[in-house]
């Protein structure tokens, strides 16, 4: 065995590493030629950085993104006969629960209230929000928007019940 043999045998001399990047360049590239990751370039104009639903100006619910993604969730309804919105911001780590009723009526259980969320085809919503793909539900308001049309989904009401108010109108 020659010097030059012993040293490419245990190292002596540097031997040339793939020029392909580091195991983690390597994984993220099979997982986006696979079809798991997508890069900005492979987004098509179906997948915007934003989503809400609807075809109008009213969005029932929706999605945007944020650096805090999928951890609160602003559900904002409208005080009767003004502009004046009120509601609650809560986190998703609190949600326990959601209940539901059809496609007209879905409970949220938290901590420390119930939001009661009523309206039409609201299955998608239901979903999302299990999900954790929902940063905010708004309550329909003519005095804000014109109405949607039929086939479109609407949010008719928002309650927020706490147990003090339910024990005060018992008690």
């Amino acid at each position: 065995m020659s010097d030059d043999d012993f040293d490419r045998m245990f190292g002596s001399v540097p031997t040339p590493r793939p020029t392909q990047g580091g195991f983690a360049d390597r994984l993220m590239g099979e997982a986006q030629s696979k079809g798991y990751l997508r890069s900005p370039t492979n987004q098509t104009p179906d997948e915007p950085n934003e989503a809400a639903v609807g075809d109008g100006p009213y969005k029932p619910y929706g999605y945007m993104p944020a650096a805090n993604l999928g951890e609160t969730c602003d559900v904002r309804r409208w005080i009767d006969g003004t502009e004046a919105a009120e509601g609650i911001e809560f986190q998703y780590r609190f949600l326990m629960q959601i209940g539901y009723v059809g496609d007209e009526q879905i409970k949220l259980f938290l901590p420390d209230c119930i939001v009661v969320i009523e309206g039409h085809k609201l299955r998608d919503l239901r979903k999302k929000l299990a999900r954790r793909q929902v940063t905010f539900i708004q309550q329909f308001s003519a005095l804000v928007w014109p109405r949607p049309d039929a086939g479109e989904p609407i949010i008719d009401a928002i309650a927020v019940m706490r147990p003090e108010a339910v024990r005060g109108a018992g008690g």
